[in-house]
């Protein structure tokens, strides 16, 4: 995961800080380059970038530049039809694509692409700058202003008031007259809207200041909710008079409907982890500046042993070359006066890391223990977390900010994880209806409610989480890759009627009904022991957080 940082100077005035060039090159430890271009008399621009090597037969160094551009990404392109050539870096293939376009070709451009980035790309002739999150909103890009400059980057810091960009935009800068258009991401090419670069900013400052609870998004109003197969009923006859978990599952597997559902999820599922564990130089940390092949770990997983990150290690073992062991990383962190590290997402782990080696046993399988006491957790939450979780700053960010820094960075005393790429469940809660508010919705405005809270969960994931995750994580050189997250993967569920992804109904308990359509992938995958565990916040499945405490509320650590 590369870091990028882009400064828009005026009359010569900089922001340079060691700190955040030290924060970009842990996101980039392979290769820096910088840049300096002289738009006018009063507007020159900086350009940095970092880059962690995921793609081509050697690293790209970044900012990249041509006679008609210069090009600042972040990110991976899984999918194109533009080479077939694996030599090449798809930072080097997108500017070849972004070269000599007009405005509507880079904005149809940039809309083509599949896969997690962000990006910074200025046009030479146009002297328009264009920057963008996929639509998803997977990785993070922050925007500052300051004295006499602007500063747009992958991690900033408590210091610089910023916002982080939206991901429902492409936006396109004219340096000239400081006007930003903003681009959706749907069909059209149409300008969305048109602002004052600082106008824009004062809005986005005060949306980004609003409770999630309190955001209001715009909701279909209506939902194709014919039940026209009859899987409701077909449900309801199941769970009517049972109460064994798997058997309930292994009836519901007999209907052709939700069978079918089964496959095409767990075929979408193996496309996705397939080309997120192969798409890289296939090297660990330590192997990577060497010639030599490298039989070391280079795929790990952020292992509670739930039910979402059991599924992408049992399917995982399929394409991580069976030479290389993977790495199944577990947190946990010291409860006061309790000398145990023994928490609930440990014992989990090490239920589902037996079920893995009894399923997978000519694999090498090693589950790394995190353990984080108290004043260590302090010490890093206020030198470094709170500067990556930035500008997200509650109590629950805190929480799950601190649990997967410590995650990700995996090392003891002993021994260090090599790995380069951290496969996460992230999307899986909100694509298959796994918090306890799906329950309530059904409970109490039925399978509208149900179908207008998973779509209000999915609108809002690229500011509730994802960019936070995406600094912490990449600040160890660790690349996080999200399989739940992948485009056809999304579009396919997104399409499901909602009793297809998750049936939280009162007689379906926590440990079935919620993601009901993964614990059917699970068991047919043959993981009988994950498919019922129940849904378990990592907050409170590592012990980090206080349950006394509101997770809305601000956190005093990171103010």
């Amino acid at each position: 995961m590369c870091g990028i940082f882009c400064e828009i100077r005026q009359h010569g005035q900089s922001q340079k800080d060691d700190n955040i060039l030290y924060r970009l090159r842990n996101r980039g430890p392979d290769c820096a380059h910088s840049i300096d271009v002289v738009v006018n008399n009063d507007i020159s621009i900086y350009f940095c970038g970092t880059v962690l090597w995921m793609q081509g037969s050697e690293p790209t160094k970044q900012p990249i530049e041509n006679d008609f551009g210069i090009l600042l990404f972040n990110g991976d392109i899984f999918y194109n039809n533009w080479s077939n050539d694996p030599s090449l870096s798809d930072t080097q293939i997108l500017l070849d694509k972004l070269s000599n376009c007009s405005s509507e070709d880079v904005i149809l451009t940039v809309k083509s692409f599949k896969g997690p980035f962000s990006l910074i790309y200025y046009n030479k002739c146009t002297q328009t700058l264009y920057f963008s999150r996929d639509r998803i909103g997977r990785n993070s890009l922050l925007f500052h202003k300051a004295d006499g400059s602007y500063i747009i980057s992958s991690v900033l810091g408590r210091k610089y008031p910023c916002i982080e960009i939206a991901a429902a935009y492409i936006y396109e800068l004219n340096l000239g007259k400081k006007m930003l258009n903003l681009y959706s991401w749907e069909n059209s090419i149409q300008v969305f809207n048109t602002y004052q670069v600082d106008d824009w900013l004062n809005i986005a400052l005060k949306q980004q200041s609003i409770p999630d609870e309190e955001l209001n998004d715009e909701l279909e109003d209506t939902f194709d909710l014919n039940d026209e197969d009859g899987i409701i009923k077909v449900i309801e006859e199941v769970t009517q008079n049972e109460k064994n978990k798997l058997f309930i599952l292994e009836r519901l597997l007999l209907n052709s409907t939700i069978f079918k559902t089964v496959t095409d999820i767990i075929s979408l599922l193996e496309k996705s982890v397939r080309v997120r564990v192969e798409t890289q130089p296939n090297k660990c940390k330590n192997c990577i500046k060497r010639e030599m092949s490298c039989v070391h770990c280079t795929t790990g997983i952020l292992f509670s042993g739930g039910l979402d990150c059991t599924i992408l290690s049992l399917i995982a073992d399929k394409y991580v070359p069976k030479d290389q062991p993977i790495d199944l990383i577990n947190v946990a962190f010291k409860a006061k006066n309790n000398d145990s590290y023994d928490v609930p997402d440990r014992i989990t782990g090490r239920q589902s890391f037996e079920e893995l080696k009894r399923i997978c046993s000519s694999r090498m399988w090693i589950f790394r223990e995190v353990n984080v006491p108290k004043e260590k957790l302090e010490k890093y939450q206020s030198s470094i977390i709170g500067d990556l979780v930035y500008p997200r700053r509650t109590i629950l960010d805190e929480s799950l900010g601190s649990a997967l820094w410590f995650a990700a960075r995996w090392d003891d005393e002993l021994d260090v994880s090599p790995c380069r790429i951290l496969l996460i469940g992230s999307g899986a809660d909100e694509l298959y209806g796994g918090y306890m508010r799906h329950r309530q919705s059904l409970r109490r405005r039925g399978w509208l409610g149900l179908s207008q809270e998973l779509l209000k969960d999915w609108k809002r994931i690229s500011f509730r989480n994802l960019a936070r995750d995406n600094r912490v994580i990449c600040d160890h050189g660790r690349q996080p890759r999200m399989p739940y997250l992948d485009e056809d993967h999304v579009n396919y569920v997104l399409k499901l009627k909602p009793w297809l992804k998750c049936f939280p109904s009162e007689n379906l308990e926590c440990g079935v009904g919620d993601k009901l359509m993964l614990r059917l992938v699970a068991l047919h995958l043959g993981l009988k022991n994950s498919a019922t565990l129940p849904k378990r916040a990592l907050q409170f499945g590592s012990r980090i957080a206080n349950k006394k405490e509101k997770g809305s509320d601000l956190s005093k650590t990171f103010i």
